[in-house]
């Protein structure tokens, strides 16, 4: 088979697909894989497969075995409380600094998020939700901070696909409607408000993937 040459529109790609792929479970937690058999799959050499499980495994997606291949990352209960955990102390700091030093104009931006788009499809849902909580962090003004706040929130997008498919589709548009009580309580600059709105909404997430988490496959 003739791979096309690697290039960096085509690594990019092969990390978007896997990427995709484990956050919407098509490669289920646990899976074993193989660069020969990613590369089949996506049509391309090893070389942009590498270097997307390598990245993959930086965003702890990915977990290397030594000469057995790569594996998917199991989803724990305990790593989960973690992860939620440290997205409650960094959202809520967030959230903070946005209301003490954000621009008029900055928090107006998250106007934007007041409705889903319509006609979306759960992975499409699932984007607007991550946008919407990474505004938040690139509103609070603080590099550091926004960086740290990015990089637990792009890790999450595996734990809420498994959270919302258990649930029934009216949820979807509870989780709007909270975004838009954070949203009115921010540019109110309510800081008090806001940051317990912010810690429900997280901790509401938590019980939600906790509590289907039973029903999912997922290795312990």
């Amino acid at each position: 088979m003739n791979f096309p040459v690697s290039t960096p529109l085509i690594r990019s790609s092969v990390y978007e697909r896997i990427r995709s792929e484990i956050l919407s479970c098509a490669l289920r937690p646990g899976a074993q894989l193989q660069e020969r058999d990613l590369a089949l799959r996506y049509a391309v050499s090893k070389s942009p497969v590498r270097d997307a499980l390598l990245r993959l495994q930086e965003q702890n997606l990915i977990d290397v075995l030594p000469r057995k291949g790569y594996r998917v990352r199991p989803v724990s209960v305990a790593d989960a409380r973690e992860m939620y955990e440290m997205r409650s102390i960094l959202e809520r700091s967030c959230v903070a600094r946005m209301i003490e030093a954000g621009a008029e104009d900055v928090l107006r931006r998250l106007d934007a998020f007041r409705f889903a788009p319509t006609g979306t499809d759960l992975g499409g849902w699932i984007a607007y939700n991550r946008s919407f909580h990474l505004a938040i962090a690139e509103g609070s003004g603080n590099a550091r901070l926004a960086r740290a706040t990015r990089e637990i929130i792009e890790q999450f997008d595996r734990l809420t696909y498994m959270s919302v498919t258990a649930r029934e589709s009216g949820s979807l548009s509870d989780f709007v409607r909270e975004h838009v009580e954070i949203i009115e309580a921010i540019q109110q600059r309510d800081k008090r408000q806001a940051g317990m709105l912010i810690k429900d909404h997280v901790e509401s997430s938590r019980k939600r993937l906790l509590n289907s988490l039973a029903s999912l496959e997922i290795i312990p």
